[in-house]
């Protein structure tokens, strides 16, 4: 599918196998084809050559960030500007290339910008429902069993991490379009404009990093509270086995079955030694309340 929107703004969308015979006699070609081969785009890129701009973009799915949205391979000089991807992803491209709010075609960089700002148009409110998840699961630490817990932070830190890596490579390439070493876009507003874009995917990255590291903190605080019931429970039983101590002490003293122990003749000693355990316990459990440790 191809686009003419003025004599020096071209857009093609193209599949892979598309445009891999389309775009051989291009400059860069051997560069850029490196790109058409779906396997092989696993992150954000571009590298920036003397008549133009080749590059890939990898986009996680906001419904599934552990799977890729789509991955596409891009061709940008001052005429035209050339997206490679799947068939299956073709519509999808197409979406994001004519909204209902049309992008800027002044010139093929005003195009490629505005593509780039609309894949993260809305990944602020996107990074606030994970903040939200964030707090939920901390609001309900006392009450979620510790492995859900576990697994669900586990699953956000994943998720979390994809898109601090894909913010990392976007603000790359937004760094390479600003810098434009080989002046190969000439108006100085598009430079403006990718610097913008930078700053925009920068505050993207640190509020991601933010949530990171807030992730991380709930992680402890989680580990804080295992480590409270396990303190707790093993002062129970260190309470326990505390009490029952001396009566393991007594029972193993007249278990012993000497011939001359006096108090086994004795008529009243049985009651009397029941007396003396109850008197035993009932001192060490005042004295553990009293300590707090009851």
């Amino acid at each position: 599918m191809e686009w003419t929107f003025s004599d020096s703004v071209r857009l093609s969308l193209l599949s892979f196998s598309e445009a891999s015979k389309a775009c051989a006699a291009l400059p860069g070609f051997s560069l850029f084809r490196r790109s058409l081969q779906p396997e092989r785009i696993e992150y954000c890129r571009a590298e920036l050559l003397p008549d133009c701009l080749v590059g890939s973009l990898a986009v996680p799915d906001k419904t599934h960030p552990l799977h890729l949205a789509f991955s596409l391979a891009f061709y940008l000089d001052r005429g035209q500007l050339i997206l490679a991807a799947d068939e299956q992803t073709l519509p999808a491209l197409q979406s994001l290339l004519f909204p209902e709010e049309p992008l800027d075609t002044s010139d093929v960089f005003h195009l490629f910008f505005s593509f780039l700002e609309s894949l993260i148009q809305e990944d602020m409110l996107y990074l606030q429902n994970f903040e939200k998840r964030l707090a939920t699961i901390e609001e309900s630490l006392l009450d979620t069993l510790p492995k859900e817990l576990q697994r669900t932070l586990i699953t956000i830190r994943r998720e979390l991490l994809v898109f601090h890596a894909y913010y990392q490579q976007l603000l790359d390439m937004c760094e390479i379009l600003s810098e434009d070493e080989n002046s190969l876009s000439s108006p100085l507003e598009c430079a403006r404009q990718f610097s913008r874009l930078g700053n925009r995917v920068d505050r993207l990255y640190d509020h991601t990093q933010m949530l990171r590291e807030y992730a991380l903190q709930i992680r402890e605080m989680q580990q804080a509270q295992i480590d409270l019931r396990q303190n707790d429970t093993m002062r129970i039983l260190t309470v326990v086995s505390t009490i029952f101590f001396p009566l393991s002490l007594i029972a193993g003293w007249y278990g012993m079955n000497f011939t001359h122990m006096p108090e086994l003749s004795a008529p009243y000693a049985y009651f009397i030694l029941i007396g003396v355990c109850i008197l035993i316990v009932a001192v060490e459990i005042w004295y553990f309340k009293k300590k707090g440790w009851f």
